[in-house]
């Protein structure tokens, strides 16, 4: 009867942990999950800096290919690398550096008027990039309650859940086996030591 009664308080009692577990759970991946649009937005205002920082330097040069080359950039470029002189050589490289650099901002520019979920895949496709270690070291944490975090903290909470669901019930599903296994196993009679 105590036996019976330790089991059933020892099996509530895991039941009650792993209940405050998994609420414990939603609840982390739900404030993470609040916080994917603020990083988001954060990140594209740095992006947007650098964009703009990025034209402005190249504007200098595009003011010299709007003054002596009708506007071609490409041709103030070929100009420079033709050039017999060093210092232009050089030049040439520096002003195809930051039409590259405007070019691909430019890119990732026109990502931000892609639905959230794009713009979300996009960034994590870019964690590697300097903008993006920029944002994340400067990172202010803040709970914004718009209609689009709401969405992208309770899809993420109930990720997680799911993935953790799947999780517990592989591991269940093991140690039934093994322990099946176990008991169906032959045991080895045990050997007389004798004289």
């Amino acid at each position: 009867m105590k036996y019976c009664v330790a089991a059933v308080v020892s099996n509530n009692m895991l039941s009650v942990i792993k209940r405050y577990s998994l609420q414990l759970v939603f609840t982390i991946s739900l404030l993470l999950g609040l916080q994917l649009p603020n990083f988001l937005q954060q990140y594209e205002l740095r992006l947007q800096g650098h964009f703009a920082e990025a034209k402005m330097q190249l504007g200098k040069f595009q003011s010299l290919a709007d003054q002596y080359f009708q506007g071609d950039l490409q041709a103030l470029m070929a100009q420079h690398k033709s050039s017999d002189v060093r210092v232009f050589q050089d030049e040439a490289l520096l002003i195809e550096s930051h039409y590259l650099r405007v070019q691909q901002l430019q890119q990732q520019i026109d990502i931000l008027d892609q639905p959230i979920w794009y713009r979300l895949w996009s960034l994590s496709q870019q964690l590697n990039q300097p903008i993006a270690k920029e944002t994340w070291f400067g990172y202010q944490a803040n709970i914004i309650l718009n209609q689009q975090a709401i969405l992208v903290g309770v899809v993420v909470a109930v990720w997680m859940m799911l993935c953790l669901e799947m999780l517990l019930g592989l591991g269940k599903y093991c140690c039934c086996r093994a322990f099946s296994y176990i008991k169906k196993r032959p045991k080895k009679p045990k050997r007389k030591i004798g004289l």
